[in-house]
């Protein structure tokens, strides 16, 4: 924090000492200094206020860039058709088995997709109302600073987990199959993921004093420049964007408390438009007159290949009719991806309304 408030204090003087310029009708001056006296010492400002930030999300990893090779265990409940479909999916298990069957030396078997990855659902598939917008209104940003623009940051692509706390099963657990697990007609699944790619979740107005630390004295500073130095609107903007760059990537880590039984982390991708080329769909039809459309983005760093590890299980939801043969079609797709000899394929112990074939 010292080094943060340093770099506050070097701003302030920045832009005091550029007052003439600041106040100049002429568009060009006033851009150029702030270009060349005052962004320099901005950026400093939001890179390390955003590093200071990252720490309140972790889950663990002291060094945010340290090595892919450190990894925690997480669960993840999804629906049985995504995790057949993550698994490579049945028309390709049934393709490589009739294959197989052929004459091998004149049809050399295709091997069934293994390149799926937990998938990043858009938000805008989440039952949640105040996604994105939790600490933007808990900080009453703009009632609080109303030279600060509002935005409209639209969606995010996000991969749920949840974090084990030691105590509770957080595999076969009544609540994550209501909330997560398709009413208990989907399944979880134990998974390694390297831990500076996913963040905790952080809830209430205790999650929201845990970032104001870092979060209020910048726009308190950010405010104090922009009220004693009387600045243009172009150049208050610029101090905006500086404020959505360090809010921008956590808007989608804070929750209400209503939600902090969870326990969740998330892997985080915030919509550009770079990433429109990479959207892929799922489309069902059979649920009814209106048909079920999601889309989503996939992660080599969710690959399943590498984090469904040596002591995973995938635990099959208490609700999951003929479940011996969802089991056999689960480990026949483990067993296409070379996976079944050191993940283990399990039936939920909770009794609630299960139906079993």
């Amino acid at each position: 924090m010292d080094e943060l408030e340093t770099h506050l204090d070097e701003l302030e003087a920045a832009f005091k000492a550029g007052q003439q310029y600041f106040n100049s009708d002429d568009v060009r001056l006033r851009i150029g200094f702030f270009e060349t006296g005052v962004k320099p010492t901005l950026e400093r400002v939001v890179a390390k206020a955003r590093t200071l930030l990252d720490r309140q999300y972790s889950l663990g990893c002291e060094d945010p860039d340290a090595s892919l090779a450190e990894h925690v265990e997480l669960v993840h409940y999804t629906s049985l058709a995504s995790l057949v479909s993550i698994l490579g999916g049945t028309r390709s298990l049934n393709n490589h088995a009739l294959i197989t069957a052929s004459n091998v030396d004149e049809n050399p078997p295709s091997e069934p997709s293994s390149t799926s990855s937990i998938r990043l659902y858009d938000t805008e598939h989440f039952n949640d109302p105040d996604e994105g917008e939790y600490l933007v209104r808990s900080l009453r940003l703009y009632e609080e600073y109303d030279w600060i623009d509002e935005r409209d940051f639209g969606h995010a692509y996000i991969a749920s987990f949840i974090h084990p706390d030691g105590h509770t099963n957080i595999t076969d657990n009544l609540v994550y199959w209501r909330t997560y697990g398709d009413d208990g007609e989907g399944c979880s699944i134990t998974v390694s993921v390297p831990k500076n790619k996913v963040r905790k979740v952080l809830y209430g107005r205790e999650g929201v004093n845990q970032i104001c630390g870092v979060v209020v004295p910048l726009m308190d500073k950010f405010n104090s420049i922009v009220s004693e130095c009387e600045l243009s609107g172009d150049i208050q903007s610029e101090l905006s964007n500086s404020i959505w760059e360090v809010l921008h990537p956590v808007l989608y880590l804070h929750k209400s408390e209503a939600y902090d039984y969870e326990r969740e982390c998330r892997f985080v991708l915030s919509w550009e438009e770079k990433l429109r080329g990479e959207v892929r769909f799922e489309y069902d039809d059979s649920i009814g007159v209106s048909p079920k459309i999601r889309h989503y983005i996939e992660r080599n760093q969710l690959n399943v290949s590498e984090i469904l590890v040596s002591g995973s299980y995938i635990t099959l939801g208490p609700r999951i009719s003929h479940r011996l043969s969802a089991r056999l079609l689960i480990e026949r797709l483990l067993q296409s991806l070379g996976l079944h000899t050191h993940v283990q394929v399990k039936f939920s112990e909770i009794t609630y309304g299960a139906t079993h074939g």
